[in-house]
């Protein structure tokens, strides 16, 4: 399933930015005796540190071969509470169920080194078994990447 997931956002993905890297993690329990992959996607609008950058993980869902994409996108530069504002109100008009995180990182009372802002969100898909169940598919992926894709761009 992994391997189906990035063959078909590679697909679309490149229409709407650029892919920076692709990693598979492999986990293994010491305790529990399981095992885990997850593949990390790194994309944005363009190879630019001062851009959003968006990091896709997929975890396969073996019980019911299905997958979890879950989005990260971090902002990575300090914006004030009404652009911050702006900025979840145009997420939220894309994507209704993302959510907002401001970081800030000091390393001195009032000396604040780092601040970012990080939208995120998740959704399932299921591996399509059906040829109208690989049109849906096809569909929800392009309409992730696009949205995406747009994401990466706001706030810049």
């Amino acid at each position: 399933m992994l391997q189906f997931m990035v063959e078909k956002l590679n697909q679309q993905l490149h229409m709407h930015g650029m892919i920076s890297d692709i990693v598979l993690r492999s986990d293994h329990s010491l305790l529990e005796e399981s095992e885990g992959q997850e593949v990390l996607i790194t994309f944005s609008e363009a190879e630019n540190e001062k851009q959003p950058t968006a990091t896709i993980h997929l975890f396969p869902l073996t019980e019911e071969d299905s997958c979890e994409i879950e989005v990260e996108i971090v902002y990575p530069y300090c914006l004030q509470d009404e652009e911050i504002q702006k900025l979840w109100t145009q997420a939220k008009s894309l994507v209704a169920e993302c959510s907002l995180t401001e970081k800030r990182r000091f390393v001195e009372s009032g000396i604040q080194a780092e601040a970012n802002v990080v939208l995120d969100y998740h959704f399932v898909v299921q591996m399509p078994q059906t040829e109208e169940e690989d049109m849906a598919f096809t569909e929800t992926i392009a309409r992730f990447s696009g949205d995406l894709g747009m994401l990466v761009k706001l706030g810049t």
